[in-house]
């Protein structure tokens, strides 16, 4: 029997100066919620709920960027009041910032909420050469959690970045062999009870250090917790 169709609306607020990080965190949020309902089997659609008179340059702008973090494209974008039709049902789930979602009336059931920190820019600060570096260190705290972002951690993220998607390339020539059960369990774990991606980015790089479990392990690991992550780590191989 097909499992039901989950639709998620990411609300979004369109406060603040561009690139608007703490609204590209929900849309990020709600990217890991679609990405693991996938690996679960399960299909799911993003709404992304605008306030009432966006300026077309803002939505432009936050969509253009939430793309080069590779977050799946909405399956449609309207009014926040509007995305239930626009999804063509019900919503089961809504990723806001804390305080930006409406209260719902009467007895119409509310969406499961998940609340998304703030983002602190900590100055002016541009997306990075590698964009995905940015995700990455975004990933690195739990939803709930505010984010303060520096050029300092955007450059620590991009050394991580460059050394895995290394590491990831020169494990691809050797045996393969399955993914490290323990890993994978407890990274799964934490992807269901929690969109968790903090736990994963951990055991990632302890498996990194792990020297005694096999290089192919290794591989097919961080390749299986990519189809969550979408961090491209195997971007190098054949390079």
């Amino acid at each position: 029997m097909a499992r039901a169709l989950l639709r998620v609306h990411a609300r979004t607020t369109l406060a603040g100066r561009p690139p608007h990080l703490s609204d590209l965190r929900v849309l990020l949020v709600a990217d890991v919620l679609l990405r693991t309902a996938g690996l679960g089997g399960r299909q799911a659609m993003v709404g992304l709920g605008l306030p009432d008179d966006p300026a077309p340059g803002e939505v432009k702008a936050l969509t253009r960027d939430a793309e080069r973090l590779n977050v799946h494209p909405p399956a449609a974008q309207a009014h926040s009041r509007d995305v239930p039709a626009a999804l063509g049902g019900p919503i089961h789930v809504e990723v806001s910032v804390p305080g930006a979602a409406d209260a719902t009336d009467g007895d119409a059931p509310r969406p499961a909420p998940v609340e998304v920190g703030p983002v602190d820019p900590g100055g002016t600060l541009d997306l990075p050469p590698d964009p995905l570096a940015l995700r990455l260190a975004l990933l690195g705290h739990t939803p709930a959690e505010p984010v303060r972002l520096t050029p300092e951690g955007l450059a620590e993220a991009a050394g991580t970045l460059t050394h895995w998607r290394r590491r990831v390339a020169d494990w691809a020539g050797e045996p393969s062999r399955p993914a490290h059960a323990e890993t994978v369990r407890a990274a799964r774990a934490g992807f269901a009870e929690g969109l968790d991606t903090a736990t994963a980015l951990d055991l990632l790089h302890r498996l990194d250090r792990a020297d005694e479990v096999p290089a192919g392990a290794r591989f097919e690991t961080f390749v299986h917790l990519d189809r969550v992550l979408a961090l491209e780590l195997a971007r190098d191989i054949g390079r």
